[in-house]
């Protein structure tokens, strides 16, 4: 290699020499050809550029004006939709048909005014008229009511009335320029119709509204709108019938035929030329179409090819200029070479003495460089991969175009039926295995095993831990019949619980959402399945939820809430009898689950719980201790009927009997005190049971039963005791007189001197004598 090299150079160096100038200008030539290559690839990657920019323009503009032109339409057109079925719904329409014998004229009247009302309230309405077979007459707010044989349009009447579709958009002879709405009367029947009532909508209102050029076509598959647009404002040769022309399109009849709702294609144009239709279809069997010559995208194009035609012309000359200045001093590219090789010392290539070897050994620094950053980027490549699925599951993609690209970015497939199974796995905190807080590692864990079970079922999809649970996206080929692809789902949905159960102890719910052919419909599956795993509520039994096995065996059954149920597990706690209590529940909770309704099930369990609490309250409890307790947070983490049951039966159950014990005797000594300190305090009022508990907080008869354990006497004794008391220091203590006395402590004179008597054996005035 060495020896090849300087002979090239000594050769080069003799014919360099030798001639020069011959070199010299072979050395120009062999630069201007370096240039121009660029320069022309880069001009013809600029055209394809510029071009596909300027079509992508063009599609906007055209998507642009065909959403205002739907939407501005859909807003005339369901107006007089609405306004149709309010007029025929209307009770003297209505009469008009049960009872169409109107001597006086006045019903007749009465239903024009009701046409007029509606007539004047929408500008694009030129006529309504209403016909009735009954008494053959025409109400019109043109004509008034005259018979059927005297409407000028009396033919159209006919024509309506033969239609089999009770309601449609439809073109009737002798209106060119109008469209015609009718609904057949009367709309609840057996019989056949008997009326119509059309709306005459004029069509170039409407399409000045939508500020278009716009065709109207109409047929059994509903309405078709028609834009003849041109996004850059070239004029078009009118057409004599438009209407006429449009309808014979190809294109129009292959939008027709197709059971898409939305779609781009090209096809024959009105003046015979290609143009490109774009269309789009509602529910309302209205379809919206726009089209564009290709002629109109061709001329745009052109400014571009002369843009760069210039722009290579302008570099091919400057590459000349720039060619011939640099080959006088650059003659020699192997220098030149060998200079650049110098300045790659030092970054990983050793000093050699032979240049040529440097400039080996920075190629081979630059490939083992490359091949690293190759193998980083594969490394990388399943956490981005992963990034997108949960980005995908999360619903965050809101363009298609962008999801379709990031999937071909990370080898996602887009042509397959995918569904999205989720695992969570049961139990496993409350077994103490884990903590909550350790979600990712259950999911890391669920998600290995699914992954690897995918690869011996030989199932195409992908597998990530995801929210604390592990999801798997199945991809079945479309031509896949259903039932097959359930029974693959299935047949790997079991051998996870199998394997889960088996390998690493885990009880694993599956829950499977509904199989869809797009890929974007993918967030929607994994909804689906996440709403399956609510039905654990009542079917914690079956490890498998297709979220198909409940929507459609929902039952309409009478859902009511056992709240004698209720009554008998308070009743029972109150009584501190467990078993008993725990006995209902089980009773509550089998009623509950026979529901199969979530939302049921969910909120009578809430509704309990609230009952619950104010059980424990009534019973003294304090309400601070209640609420410390978070007992509607810890309700929510629950998730199946089993977790619901055994968390009321062996937590909440004993909480109750807890706090109703200990809250009962610390907050009974403090209620008792505070009753005893306002008998003393208010001696003179009337001390009634219900006030002082009211007061505390808790109900009569436990405060009676809790002063009488406390105090050791009953509470109407202890309130007379007290008054005899008072009534004694005022006795000795003071001069009031004995009826002052009695009102001192709230008795009367009669009362008091009985009572005192009683109690201390002796009449209020011996006790003054006999202690003072």
């Amino acid at each position: 290699m060495a020896n090849w090299s300087s002979m090239f150079l000594n050769k080069l160096g003799k014919k360099r020499r030798t001639n020069t100038r011959t070199y010299f200008f072979k050395l120009i030539w062999l630069g201007c050809i370096s240039v121009c290559i660029p320069v022309i690839l880069a001009s013809v990657a600029y055209y394809q550029f510029s071009t596909h920019r300027m079509q992508k323009y063009i599609q906007a503009e055209s998507d642009s004006s065909l959403t205002i032109m739907k939407d501005r339409a859909e807003t005339v057109l369901q107006e007089i939709e609405q306004d149709s079925l309010q007029l025929a719904n209307d009770p003297f329409i209505q009469q008009e048909f049960t009872n169409p014998q109107d001597e006086s004229g006045l019903l007749k009247l009465d239903i024009l005014k009701k046409i007029a009302l509606v007539k004047n309230f929408n500008s694009f309405i030129s006529e309504i008229y209403l016909y009735n077979s009954t008494n053959n007459e025409v109400i019109s707010n043109e004509y008034g009511s005259i018979e059927k044989e005297y409407y000028k349009y009396k033919q159209n009447i006919d024509e309506l009335l033969a239609i089999k579709r009770p309601t449609q958009w439809t073109q009737l002879k002798g209106k060119e320029g109008y469209i015609t709405f009718y609904r057949q009367l009367p709309l609840i029947g057996t019989e056949g119709p008997k009326g119509v009532l059309g709306f005459e909508i004029e069509a170039a209102k409407l399409s000045t509204f939508m500020e278009t050029d716009a065709v109207m076509l109409t047929g059994d598959q509903g309405l078709m709108i028609v834009k003849l647009n041109d996004p850059f404002g070239i004029e078009r040769n009118p057409q004599v019938n438009q209407a006429e022309e449009t309808a014979r399109l190809q294109g129009i009849a292959m939008i027709k035929a197709s059971d898409q709702n939305s779609g781009i294609f090209v096809a024959e144009g009105i003046d015979g030329k290609p143009a490109q239709y774009h269309y789009v279809k509602n529910v309302f069997s209205r379809t919206y179409v726009s089209v564009t010559p290709e002629q109109v995208i061709t001329d745009q194009l052109s400014w571009i090819r002369e843009m760069t035609v210039l722009i290579v012309l302008v570099f091919v000359g400057v590459g000349i200029l720039l060619t011939y200045i640099t080959s006088k001093r650059a003659y020699t590219p192997i220098g030149q070479l060998i200079s650049h090789s110098r300045s790659l010392r030092g970054h990983g290539v050793e000093p050699k003495e032979d240049e040529l070897d440097i400039i080996k050994e920075s190629l081979d620094y630059l490939s083992n460089e490359t091949e690293k950053l190759e193998s980083y980027v594969q490394n990388m490549e399943p956490s981005l991969r992963e990034k997108f699925l949960f980005k995908l599951l999360s619903g965050d993609y809101t363009a298609n175009q962008t999801l379709l690209q990031d999937c071909l970015a990370y080898g996602i497939g887009v042509g397959f039926t995918s569904v999205v199974l989720v695992v969570d796995a049961d139990h496993i905190y409350k077994e103490k295995r884990f903590l909550p807080e350790e979600k990712g590692i259950v999911a890391f864990s669920l998600a290995n095993v699914m992954q690897e079970l995918l690869n011996q079922h030989s199932l195409e999809g992908y597998v990530i831990p995801y929210q604390g649970r592990g999801v798997a996206i199945l991809q079945f080929k479309p031509e896949m019949e259903q039932q097959t692809m359930k029974e693959l789902t299935s047949n790997y949905a079991y051998a996870m619980i199998e394997a889960f159960h088996k390998y690493l102890s885990f009880e694993v719910n599956v829950c499977i959402g509904r199989f869809y052919p797009y890929i974007a419909d993918v967030p929607v599956s994994y909804k689906e399945a996440i709403h399956a795993l609510q039905y654990r509520i009542f079917r914690d039994a079956e490890p498998l939820l297709f979220i198909d096995d409940f929507e459609h065996g929902k039952t309409q059954s009478l859902l009511r809430y056992p709240v004698e149920l209720q009554e008998a597990i308070l009743h029972a706690l109150e009584q501190e009898d467990l078993p008993t209590a725990i006995q209902h529940f089980e009773k509550f909770t089998e009623i509950l689950r026979h529901s199969q309704s979530y939302v049921f099930i969910y909120q009578s369990y809430h509704i309990f719980l609230s009952a619950f609490i104010v059980s424990v309250e009534k019973q003294g409890a304090n309400v601070v201790d209640i609420m410390e307790h978070n007992f509607f947070g810890q309700l929510r983490n629950k998730q199946t009927s089993k977790e619901m049951t055994d968390w009321f039966e062996e937590s909440l159950f004993p909480v109750y009997l807890w706090l109703t014990k200990n809250d009962r005797e610390a907050s009974g000594e403090s209620a008792i005190q505070w009753v005893c300190q306002y008998i003393h305090n208010n001696y003179g009022n009337d001390l009634s049971l219900v006030h002082c508990a009211e007061r505390v907080g808790v109900s009569p008869s436990y405060l009676s039963r809790l002063f009488k354990k406390k105090v050791g006497k009953n509470f109407l004794e202890y309130v007379v005791e007290t008054k005899i008391g008072q009534a004694e220091r005022l006795l000795k203590d003071t001069d009031q007189s004995i009826s002052e006395v009695a009102t001192a402590i709230g008795y009367s004179e009669r009362n008091f001197i009985r009572i005192f008597q009683r109690h201390v054996r002796m009449t209020p005035g011996q006790f003054r004598s006999q202690f003072r």
